[in-house]
């Protein structure tokens, strides 16, 4: 099939090349993942992809991000290719509406960004956060007014560059009249909800559900930061089949069809619970499944986004993998906070950021400066080697959220 990728990066560019009984062709973006990107025109960008399209044949049009999937959406749908409708990869993005969808949500309301005296409505403590970003950014815990007016003032400073990008968007993918808080600066507080976390992986084929994967999110004692995501879940398999069926139910509230997807977990006193719905697949976890699974989700992805099947329900094959997250608090150059050389010659570790990038944390999350995939018999092993690598590679470890584990003496 001819494939086009929209606003890929490197990671999309390398993984795409391996499939190689398709002809990929990459529609490059001056778009970053991690901050607001100025020269970026979304609506430029997306007449280009009308060119494209207008020029080529193409069998398939997917991305592996939260503003390319509804790029990608748009294009599909005006050109009669297989996948979601923008509407429902719209209600995916956008926390609020897609929360309106559920039958059973968690507490959760739109502020205004620009109130002089803000108050929580649904009171203290609760989390808040932007209605169409992810990675935690501008996000965090609230105790109280104060907090909140501070943390609103400091999500201001970056929430235009952000709305830069995707308001335009949002205004050509959906009717703005039925949808008004789209093009509203507005910021979300949520219900604080504190549990144990998966991502349950999957698709719709029509309004059926497959189960791709259930991956466990770890965090650091303590903290909301990610330790690490890891495969295969360690919840019990009664709980994961009631997760899996939380996350089809969120799919099909918003209409969502023909097409992977990814639904956040969390499992609270005996009940799954809806943390957000990704409409698109979590790529991000392929090295994960290639090596507990020995399968390509990009294949599968690729195949359904062409019209076709995405096979079966991947089988284990009896190994343990995980991603393990080098999150600092500090802030300055990226090559004063970790050791690039050394972390460039780790094998399956890569670099997020540009080492000469200054960076400074915006949520209770930090800054992901790199990640490293491990895989093996037993977590335990995966989680000594990978605090091993945080050692020897972090400049600023005391800014970093540690667990409560020992590390051997020769990891300095």
């Amino acid at each position: 099939m001819d494939v086009l990728v929209i606003c890929p990066d490197a990671y999309d560019a390398a993984a795409f090349a391996a499939l190689r009984q398709h002809r990929i062709h990459l529609l490059p973006a001056d778009v970053d993942h991690w901050r607001p990107s100025p020269r970026f025109d979304v609506l430029a960008y997306l007449e280009a992809g009308r060119r494209f399209l207008r020029r080529r044949r193409v069998d398939a049009v997917v991305s592996t991000h939260d503003l390319g999937d509804l790029i990608a959406a748009v294009l599909a749908a005006e050109h009669g290719l297989p996948g979601p409708s923008p509407e429902a990869v719209f209600l995916c993005l956008h926390k609020l509406y897609g929360r309106r969808r559920e039958n059973e949500p968690i507490r959760c309301e739109p502020i205004d960004l620009h109130d002089p005296e803000p108050r929580s409505p649904i009171g203290y403590p609760c989390f808040l956060k932007p209605p169409w970003l992810k990675l935690g950014l501008l996000s965090g815990r609230i105790d109280g007014p104060t907090p909140l007016a501070r943390a609103l003032i400091a999500a201001s400073a970056e929430y235009a560059g952000w709305a830069r990008q995707y308001r335009p968007l949002f205004g050509v993918a959906v009717d703005a009249d039925r949808y008004p808080l789209a093009m509203r600066d507005v910021m979300l507080v949520e219900e604080l909800v504190q549990a144990p976390q998966v991502t349950v992986e999957g698709w719709m084929d029509g309004d059926t559900f497959h189960l791709w994967a259930i991956t466990d999110t770890n965090t650091f004692p303590g903290s909301p930061a990610i330790d690490s995501f890891t495969l295969p879940s360690r919840h019990p398999p009664a709980v994961q089949s009631r997760m899996a069926a939380r996350a089809r139910t969120a799919a099909r509230a918003v209409g969502f069809r023909d097409g992977f997807f990814n639904a956040e977990i969390w499992w609270r006193n005996g009940e799954p619970l809806l943390t957000e719905i990704n409409g698109r697949a979590a790529v991000c976890f392929g090295g994960l499944y290639e090596a507990c699974f020995g399968r390509s989700i990009l294949e599968a992805v690729v195949a359904l986004a062409g019209g076709g099947r995405a096979a079966s329900t991947p089988s284990h094959r009896g190994i343990v993998a995980g991603q393990y997250n080098f999150v600092t608090f500090g802030e300055g150059r990226v090559a004063d906070l970790i050791d690039v050389e050394a972390a460039r010659a780790t094998r399956s570790l890569w670099l997020l950021r540009d080492p000469a990038e200054h960076v400074r944390p915006t949520s209770a999350f930090g800054v992901v400066l790199a990640q490293v995939e491990l895989h093996g018999m037993a977590f335990e092993d995966l989680d000594a080697e990978a605090d091993v690598l945080r050692h020897r590679l972090l400049r600023r470890p005391e800014a970093s959220p540690w667990p409560a584990r020992l590390v051997p003496a020769d990891a300095h």
